[in-house]
């Protein structure tokens, strides 16, 4: 039988009989409504990212989003504000380490307002513990993707200043998460809405059994061509 013959037919029989894998990844892209998301506003001066002092419902769109529907919120008070993630992204998220935590962001507000960033862009509550994450930049006028990694690097305890994340904590904090947040407070004063959307959270993808196969016999037949 032809080698090629032979590689059609094994990676065919293998995909056949590879199980399907279903795993609903926690995602929230708004487009029905605000799904479970709220804003939650800490006090004036409040670091510990764990106990909101209000918490508002959040505002929903039907269109304008990244692209279809999107929430937001205008500043609250002279405290900072954030998105509360639904019920979907707390519990273990395991199954995420090293994986992704995507979103989209927008701001509007009067020209020439000063940037605010002494609050960290995505905050994880576990144990009654705060682990924070800083992106290089805040969202501007129109809508940008942001991307967050799901390991310890560049994640601290606490808050801005409060010590590196170890790679064992970390793994730890995602495997009983009670709270999510995403930054809205961007602007110095009480003068910005912040919109949210397209919030995805997504594993590390896994090479199938039958990809590994199939590369398997494509060096194989290299070899044999070059025998």
């Amino acid at each position: 039988m032809p080698l090629a013959t032979a590689m059609r037919r094994a990676f065919v029989a293998l995909v056949a009989a590879a199980p399907i894998l279903s795993i609903a990844a926690p995602a929230a892209h708004f487009d029905s409504g605000a799904e479970g998301w709220s804003v939650v506003d800490f006090g004036c001066c409040s670091t510990d990212y764990v106990t909101p002092s209000t918490i508002f419902t959040a505002n929903w769109h039907a269109a304008g989003g990244a692209p279809g529907g999107y929430i937001d919120f205008a500043d609250p008070s002279s405290g900072s504000f954030y998105f509360a993630a639904s019920s979907a992204f707390n519990g273990d998220l395991s199954a995420y380490l090293g994986g992704t935590l995507g979103f989209a962001r927008k701001v509007t507000a009067p020209e020439g307002s000063v940037q605010w960033r002494d609050d960290p862009d995505v905050v994880i509550v576990s144990g009654g513990q705060s682990y924070v994450w800083r992106g290089p930049a805040n969202p501007g006028a129109d809508w940008s993707t942001e991307q967050v990694t799901l390991r310890a690097a560049g994640w601290t305890i606490g808050g801005l200043g409060g010590p590196a994340v170890s790679d064992t904590a970390f793994a730890a904090a995602l495997g009983k998460v009670s709270a999510l947040y995403v930054r809205g407070e961007t602007i110095n004063g009480i003068v910005e809405t912040t919109a949210l959307d397209k919030v995805q959270i997504s594993a590390v993808p896994e090479p199938t059994a039958a990809l590994m196969l199939l590369t398997g016999l494509g060096v194989l037949a290299l070899r044999r061509r070059r025998g």
